[in-house]
């Protein structure tokens, strides 16, 4: 299998900060390319929550992604591999699972649990559902 281009989903969490090494190990044993990419996503329309508040409350998502892609981006670069990183707006599980099925990427190198909730106790949902919606070869990092 030629692995030339490595899809890394990113979130700031013990298991991307371990995904983001194996990824640069495996880059550098096959000269690919890595994109990370971290995704936020606003859970909807709360009106107990003023307007002001919900702006503000976005920008937060906003600047924790780009926070997380520039921890990300700083430990690509020190691994001396090429690398793109992407901010991306949804849900993480449907936006991996679309970019995967792109056919742009060869792998997909992602931890075994990340920032997710109560339904991903075991295997984290965002991996879970990645796992379940995609034909891409994945690697999950514990």
């Amino acid at each position: 299998m030629q692995i030339s281009n490595i899809l890394l989903p990113v979130d700031g969490s013990k298991y991307s900060d371990d995904a983001i090494d194996h990824a640069i190990y495996l880059a550098g044993l096959t000269e690919a390319k890595v994109t990370a990419v971290s995704c936020y996503e606003w859970l909807g329309y709360m009106s107990e929550i003023p307007d002001s508040m919900i702006g503000e409350l976005k920008n937060k998502l906003r600047e924790h992604t780009d926070q997380v892609l520039a921890r990300a981006e700083m430990r690509l670069q020190e691994g001396g591999i090429e690398y793109a990183i992407q901010a991306q707006a949804g849900s993480a599980g449907t936006v991996l699972s679309k970019l995967a099925k792109s056919g742009d990427f060869d792998l997909i190198v992602m931890g075994s649990q990340g920032h997710s909730d109560i339904a991903g106790l075991f295997l984290g949902s965002v991996t879970h559902k990645v796992l379940n919606t995609i034909y891409c070869p994945v690697l999950v990092v514990p």
